[in-house]
């Protein structure tokens, strides 16, 4: 049975699409869907697709919207030559093992090729089992394990006796509050 054929295009100023599979896609990661919405119609999500290297391909299967990919010049990346990041790839659960994925994958190889890129690097998760054994059989490598910690918690790690912790940062801003107006406090 032939596969049904996949149209990607490029995203330009019309967001409607990928605005709305970004929404579907936080929402199934957990995120609420007020403060997803929020992100939309703040127009935040239309200027960080509209940031100087950012490029966004969505993707539709027999007309519907069916998935989108956003990748960004890697300027930070570990190779001296220039490097396109995968962001964010996410396909409706309907439109997946359908080719999907590698339509977008193909678009995003297209753009890179044309910008010189040597290398293609993707940001995924370490507990999504299916996504990164779908990059691992497209060939891609782990290079770097990638850890995140919120500030207050490594200043907490870092130095604990001189962390404030939130009772003592609320307390000394209501007191600099009181100082910087004192009439308001009265």
């Amino acid at each position: 049975m032939a596969r049904r054929p996949v149209d990607v295009t490029q995203v330009g100023d019309h967001l409607d699409d990928v605005s709305a599979l970004w929404l579907q896609a936080r929402v199934d990661s957990g995120s609420s869907p007020e403060v997803c919405a929020r992100t939309i119609t703040d127009g935040r999500l239309a200027s960080a697709l509209r940031r100087p290297g950012v490029l966004a391909f969505v993707a539709h299967l027999d007309g519907e919207p069916a998935g989108y990919v956003i990748t960004t010049d890697n300027p930070f990346g570990i190779s001296p030559a220039p490097e396109v990041a995968i962001e964010q790839l996410w396909v409706t659960p309907e439109a997946r093992r359908h080719g999907v994925a590698k339509a977008l994958l193909t678009a995003v190889l297209g753009s890179a090729e044309r910008a010189g890129c040597e290398t293609v690097v993707s940001n995924v998760p370490t507990t999504s089992r299916d996504a990164n054994r779908f990059f691992a059989r497209l060939g891609f490598g782990s290079v770097v394990t990638r850890r995140v910690v919120a500030t207050g918690t490594l200043r907490r790690k870092i130095a604990p006796e001189t962390a404030e912790t939130g009772l003592e940062l609320t307390r000394r801003r209501r007191s600099l509050r009181q100082r910087a107006f004192p009439a308001r406090s009265a």
